[in-house]
């Protein structure tokens, strides 16, 4: 009975491991993997047991070939019994796995996986996708730059509708032969000219958390997969930390790069305002500045009362300085990739590209509903 039972497992693992194949990759059938795997439980939960161990050799033949190409593509690192234990965890924790996706690390350390997404780096905390998300691929810095564009591009539609209303309502004034806008004029010019100031600003916030998380992202991932090789004070210090305090943005991204390059070269300085280039001096002097300001503001701090066009300028100014910044950061960490593939190379005009597209879907989707009510 006890071997029997030690068979069932290994046969049943063949069975699970096929089906968590199936839940990323796009060629695979997942329906059917999941429905086996729940068609073979019901067979050795009802079933005589000498009806499972005169069948149990044929089972575990057809699993075998069925996991035969899985194994020759993507060779393991460790058991298949090992593996199926790891992902089961996932599930006695609660763990929402198929609705926020697996870490590419996670696969990277069970098996040889070179090949499956065909970008240039990818981090360790890179999520696949799975069973309804299959095909698709995230990570924490894209969500915050898609954020800061969608913001920046709502910014821009107020503040060219402000611009509008208000060359409608002068020629409208001067037409009337009247001096000043009435008090309904009045409040909905105001009301635009804060619509643009508050998406300035917090486009002005979400494109400095992109560059934050962006430079996280990229000291955690090499500290992951670095790990058994680093001194624990530079794991550490690849966590945003040292000696417990957290480090500040401007120290992580002078740290990480000789920790990260096999050189170990500093490139891009920071402590040091006679070594700082451009453009991180203005990042750190004068946006940084608007950005703490725009958190935690005090009178003491960098000005946001500021004009609807000098904010438009500020944020679309910051926009692509801040793209500057972490293709930079990018590139003094990783210098034979010019490019982060992972993230839309960090393309300005693909991400603004993206922002416009999304917004006019949303203001499509308006006009629809407004039709049909």
């Amino acid at each position: 009975m006890e071997n029997t039972e030690k068979e069932v497992n290994s046969v049943f693992n063949i069975a699970v491991y096929i089906k968590l194949m199936a839940s990323f990759l796009p060629d695979a059938n997942f329906e059917q993997a999941s429905q086996m795997v729940a068609d073979l439980y019901d067979f050795f939960k009802t079933s005589e047991e000498q009806d499972i161990v005169e069948k149990l050799p044929f089972v575990r033949l057809n699993l075998e070939k069925m996991a035969a190409p899985l194994l020759k593509r993507f060779p393991l690192k460790k058991s298949l019994d090992e593996i199926v234990a790891d992902w089961d965890q996932f599930f006695k924790n609660d763990s929402e796995i198929y609705s926020y996706g697996l870490e590419y690390g996670w696969l990277e350390d069970r098996m040889n996986i070179q090949g499956l997404i065909l970008y240039n780096h990818i981090p360790y905390h890179f999520r696949i996708g799975l069973y309804a998300h299959k095909g698709n691929f995230g990570i924490e810095e894209e969500f915050l730059l898609k954020d800061s564009f969608n913001i920046l591009v709502k910014a821009q539609k107020a503040f060219d509708q402000l611009k509008k209303y208000g060359d409608i309502k002068q020629k409208l004034l001067e037409k009337e032969g009247k001096e000043g806008f009435d008090e309904h004029t009045v409040r909905k010019i105001t009301d635009l000219k804060y619509e643009v100031s508050a998406n300035c600003r917090l486009s002005v916030i979400s494109f400095y958390a992109f560059v934050e998380c962006f430079v996280n992202s990229l000291g955690y991932s090499h500290a992951e997969r670095n790990k058994l090789a680093l001194t624990e004070v530079n794991f550490e210090i690849l966590n945003g930390k040292k000696n417990g305090r957290f480090l500040q943005l401007k120290s992580k991204i002078e740290r990480y790069q000789s920790l990260i390059r096999a050189d170990g070269k500093t490139i891009i300085v920071t402590s040091d305002e006679n070594q700082t280039k451009e453009p991180f001096i203005s990042f750190f002097n004068i946006y940084e500045n608007l950005r703490n300001s725009t958190v935690h503001f005090s009178p003491n701090k960098e000005q946001i009362w500021l004009k609807p066009a000098d904010w438009i300028n500020k944020a679309e100014n910051f926009s692509r300085l801040a793209l500057e910044v972490a293709l930079g950061v990018w590139q003094s960490c990783y210098p034979d990739f010019p490019y982060p593939d992972y993230i839309g190379r960090l393309d300005y005009n693909i991400f603004m590209d993206k922002a416009t597209f999304y917004i006019r879907n949303l203001e499509e989707i308006s006009v629809e509903m407004n039709s049909c009510s």
